[in-house]
């Protein structure tokens, strides 16, 4: 297998599962009229990070793993 690909998967995955968060609204730093831009980005992104951050990287892992066995599976199959 492929390390580049698994990170690739992996780091994607975390990603995509993360936006959610990272878009949402209601967070605690909204109703918080000092706060500016910048603290707010900040917020979002570190608390889209973090949140359930262990679901995400065992899911993470598991769907990298799945879609690298299949791909080297598939590659290896058409290259015959």
């Amino acid at each position: 297998m492929n390390t580049k690909s698994i990170m690739l998967v992996f780091v994607s995955v975390y990603l995509l599962m993360s936006l959610p968060e990272m878009l949402g609204i209601g967070y605690v730093i909204d109703w918080i009229p000092e706060a500016t831009l910048l603290q707010k980005l900040k917020g979002y992104v570190i608390d889209g990070f973090t949140h359930n951050s262990l679901f995400k990287i065992v899911f993470s892992a598991i769907a990298s793993g799945i879609f690298t066995f299949f791909s080297s599976r598939w590659s290896a199959s058409h290259s015959d």
